[in-house]
């Protein structure tokens, strides 16, 4: 029975992930068209200022109300859900609204200093959209303890929904001229998404838990202690990591001009990057993203009742999962990077950067999942010191050798400290969950699948991927073949585990001398 409710709650994620993605990379690929890449790289130069804020507003908070409603249920008190969520709801209630008003008061000195100065006005509509960001990130945090995939699934889909909305309706009707306008449009719509999806968030908190908790209500015990331990230092390492991350990202165009790229065409390279590729590499991880979040409250149960073969089992599957499913995606972008730049973009220059950086996808798959892994084992701290250290190299990186190498800098610091981040990161979560991973059966077997998988497609005279019709058909036939050839061998091996055939002669000469003996 659990085992088919995380499979359908999985299922529920995983889909309503799917169609966000669909609408948020429809809505990327029509902003593109409209601001270009220099304008796509001043936008995400303001979210990447904005993104600190985020993190101390919402960072560790949805963790921790996962982990006091989990332990609750465990002990039979769900009296104690309403008071733990309320709790940490004035938390990051607070958190938000400290952030917003230094965010809104430092707007001009940000927009001069780091944005070209045009950009306050949207930093301050960003601001406003914190408190409901910090609720809602609490209510989410909820649903996931008590596997309540459904209402966590329909308001992030009306976030992303009235977002996008919103913000073409805008755009239509008053037609920005400049880049600075555009982005006021983007935010403003991003920010009402945000207060959208709080008030549907709230409104299904409220009618679930009335369904769901009955009788007298009492204070949670622990709420305190457990925000010091697990909402502090997730909000540390996630601010950490954003502070840093928004210093990386205002170094990139910086160091390319340094380099000897005009301001124009450094602000272009890197909302080409940025803008355009990056989202294309996580947008398969949709799969993965429900996945890895359904884990932290089953860790944490399984460590809480002491179940660690469970958790071995559980990590082992994780972790093999990613990496079949991540090297299929990596081999289809490295095969088809510059048909997809073309398709999607209509830029050559997005889909060589692509190609470029398709064999990263395994390494920032496979940290999306250990991080959940090692948050459900009560590991935030390790999470903290790793976070912060590969952030940490990256800015000293990005300062030192992207101004030297310009963009061959850039790709070779991407994968230095992903390598280093995934190594520490994968090395505590083995060590802690008592797993060993087997190089062949993971690592190796699923790499010469997808080659072959892939390759097939990309050499044979079948429709050209550059066409919609074409991307579906590489995409379906060459994950189909690869599926078959990585579920086939578990299936029949699982199936010779549960039958061997040692047993079933033994069975049957064992039948037939009792048959006999009846017969004598």
């Amino acid at each position: 029975m659990k085992k088919k409710r995380f499979l359908r709650n999985a299922l529920i994620l995983t889909l309503s992930s799917l169609a966000g993605r669909f609408l948020g990379m429809g809505f990327r690929v029509w902003l593109s068209q409209l601001l270009g890449p220099e304008g796509m790289g001043a936008y995400q130069l303001i979210l990447s200022v904005f993104l600190p804020a985020v993190s101390i507003s919402t960072a560790g908070v949805s963790l921790t109300v996962t982990r006091l409603v989990t332990r609750a249920l465990g002990k039979k008190q769900p009296g104690a859900i309403p008071s733990a969520v309320a709790r940490c709801s004035l938390f990051s209630l607070a958190m938000s609204l400290t952030a917003g008003t230094a965010l809104w008061l430092g707007a001009d000195f940000l927009s001069g200093k780091f944005l070209g100065g045009n950009s306050a006005d949207a930093l301050g509509l960003l601001a406003l959209g914190l408190p409901f960001m910090a609720l809602s990130s609490c209510m989410r945090g909820y649903f996931l303890a008590v596997r309540g995939a459904l209402p966590s699934a329909a308001s992030e889909f009306a976030e992303q929904l009235a977002t996008i909305s919103l913000t073409v309706a805008a755009f239509l009707a008053l037609s920005p001229k400049t880049t600075a306008d555009a982005c006021l449009l983007a935010m403003l719509g991003a920010t009402v998404g945000e207060a959208v999806s709080c008030g549907c968030s709230f409104v299904l908190y409220r009618l679930h838990l009335r369904r769901f908790q009955k009788g007298k209500t009492f204070p949670c015990p622990g709420t305190g202690k457990a925000i010091l331990h697990i909402t502090l230092p997730s909000t540390l390492s996630h601010a950490a990591r954003s502070v840093l991350s928004a210093a990386e990202n205002l170094l990139i165009p910086s160091g390319l001009r340094r380099c000897g790229a005009t301001a124009s065409a450094a602000l272009a390279q890197y909302g080409v990057i940025q803008g355009m590729v990056m989202p294309m590499l996580f947008f398969p991880s949709c799969f993965l993203g429900a996945f890895s979040s359904l884990l932290i409250p089953e860790m944490s149960e399984s460590l809480a009742a002491g179940r660690r073969r469970s958790i071995a089992s559980v990590t082992e599957r994780s972790l093999g999962l990613t990496l079949a499913f991540s090297l299929f995606i990596a081999c289809f972008f490295l095969a088809f990077g510059e048909e997809l730049g073309l398709l999607f973009y209509n830029s050559r220059e997005a889909g060589g950067f692509l190609r470029m950086l398709a064999p990263l996808v395994p390494l920032l798959y496979l940290d999306t999942v250990t991080d959940g892994l090692l948050k459900g084992l009560d590991q935030q701290i390790a999470s903290l010191a790793f976070n912060t250290l590969d952030a940490s190299l990256r800015v000293a990186l990005m300062a030192s050798v992207l101004p030297v190498f310009g963009l061959r800098g850039y790709f070779c610091i991407l994968y230095a400290c992903g390598i280093l981040n995934i190594s520490l990161s994968l090395s505590r979560l083995l060590k802690t969950a008592r797993v060993r991973l087997s190089l062949s059966r993971w690592i190796l077997r699923p790499l010469i699948a997808a080659l072959f998988c892939v390759g097939i497609w990309r050499w044979l005279p079948v429709p050209s991927v550059s066409t919609p019709l074409g991307l579906v058909l590489a995409a379906g036939a060459a994950g189909g073949l690869y599926a078959l050839m990585i579920l086939l061998p578990l299936i029949l091996q699982k199936r010779k585990e549960t039958f061997p055939k040692d047993s079933l002669t033994k069975s049957g000469a064992s039948f037939t001398l009792e048959t006999k003996k009846k017969e004598v």
